[in-house]
C-alpha cells in the first residue's frame, strides 16, 4: 500500500514479548499522514449468527493522532454511538465500551488501577457517569448482561469468522492475561477512575478535515466517529489502547506511541539578527560621538 510506513514499537514490542504474547503487532501503528491506524479483520464482528460485514457489531479501524494540545480518535465500525437497542441488554442497549489506554508495560490485569480510560458512549454500563477522560482507572466486563461472550477465547471459537484479530493484536493475545480464558474478566468498562477532562465528539466531516481517512484500507463501516481531549491529559510513551462492544461481539486495540511535545525556544532569549546589528549601530554611533568630544 503506497505512502504507508510502519512507525517503530520497540518497547511495546519487547513488552508483548516479555509478557509471552508470542508474535508482534501486526500492523503496529501504520503511519499515513499523522494518524496512526490500526485496521481489524473484517470478518469477526458476530451478531446473532450473523457475522462480518453483515453484522451489526462489526468494527473495521480505530486511529489516533495527536498534536502539541489535543489527541484525536476515530473509528469506523458499523456499530452507531447510540449503539444496538434490545430489551435483554442492561440500560436496554449493547453498545461501545470504554477505550482503555495501558502505558505501564505491564498486561491488562496487571496494570489495573494504573489505567486511563475515555468514556464516548453516553448510554453505556460504564461505571462512571460523565463523558471524558479517566486515570487510576479499574476495569470491568459487563457481557454477562449484555448477550455477550464470556471470554475471547470463547468468541474466536463460537464466531466461526476467518481470521479474527483485535486490530493490531492477536484475538487471543496474552496482553489480556485472564481476559483471555477466564469469564467476565476481559475489561470493558471503566468501574473506577478519577476524572481528569472531558472530551469533544467529533463526526466524519469533523474528522475528515482533520486528515482522518480509513478508505485506503477498504474499510465499510457505515459509520466514522470519535472524539478529542487535551494532549496534556495523559503521559508521553507507548501504550497499548483497547475498545470493545460491550458484549464482547467484536473490539480492537492499538499499539502505538504518544511522542513528547516539543517546545520550541523561546524567542525572547535569543536576540534577532536585525535588533543585534541596531544594537552595533547605536553604539558605534555613541563612541563616534564621544571621540568628537574628546577631540
Amino acid at each position: 500500500m503506497k505512502g504507508l510506513v510502519k512507525t517503530s514499537l520497540l518497547t511495546t514490542s519487547l513488552t508483548l514479548l516479555a509478557l509471552g504474547a508470542g508474535a508482534l503487532p501486526s500492523q503496529a501503528g501504520t503511519l499515513v499522514g499523522d494518524w496512526n491506524y490500526a485496521i481489524d479483520s473484517f470478518t469477526d464482528g458476530t451478531d446473532f449468527g450473523v457475522v462480518g460485514e453483515q453484522s451489526r457489531f462489526e468494527f473495521y479501524g480505530i486511529a489516533v493522532k495527536s498534536t502539541a494540545d489535543k489527541v484525536f480518535v476515530g473509528i469506523n465500525s458499523n456499530l452507531a454511538l447510540t449503539g444496538f437497542a434490545h430489551r435483554n441488554a442492561l440500560n436496554g442497549s449493547m453498545t461501545y465500551g470504554d477505550l482503555f489506554f495501558n502505558f505501564t508495560g505491564f498486561g491488562l490485569d496487571d496494570a489495573n488501577g494504573s489505567l486511563f480510560a475515555v468514556k464516548f458512549a453516553e448510554g453505556n454500563d460504564s461505571g462512571v457517569g460523565q463523558l471524558g477522560l479517566y486515570g487510576n482507572v479499574t476495569g470491568q466486563n459487563t457481557a454477562q448482561y449484555n448477550l455477550g461472550y464470556g471470554h475471547l477465547n470463547q468468541h474466536t471459537l463460537n464466531n466461526n469468522t476467518i481470521d479474527p484479530t483485535m486490530a493490531d493484536l492477536s484475538n487471543t493475545d496474552a496482553y489480556f492475561q485472564s481476559g483471555v480464558n477466564t469469564n467476565w474478566k476481559a475489561s470493558t468498562l471503566i468501574k473506577t477512575g478519577d476524572f481528569l477532562g472531558g472530551i469533544n465528539l467529533l463526526g466524519a466531516t469533523d474528522l475528515a478535515d482533520l486528515g482522518l481517512d480509513f478508505s485506503p484500507f477498504g474499510t465499510k463501516g457505515k459509520y466514522t466517529f470519535g472524539f478529542s481531549f487535551d494532549r496534556n491529559l495523559l503521559p508521553d510513551g507507548d501504550y497499548i489502547a483497547h475498545v470493545f462492544a460491550e458484549c464482547l461481539n467484536d473490539g480492537m486495540a492499538i499499539a502505538s506511541t504518544l511522542r513528547p511535545v516539543e517546545i520550541p525556544p523561546d524567542s525572547e532569549d535569543v536576540p534577532e539578527p536585525t535588533m543585534i546589528l541596531g544594537l552595533a549601530a547605536v553604539a558605534g554611533l555613541v563612541m563616534s560621538q564621544r571621540r568628537t568630544r574628546i577631540a
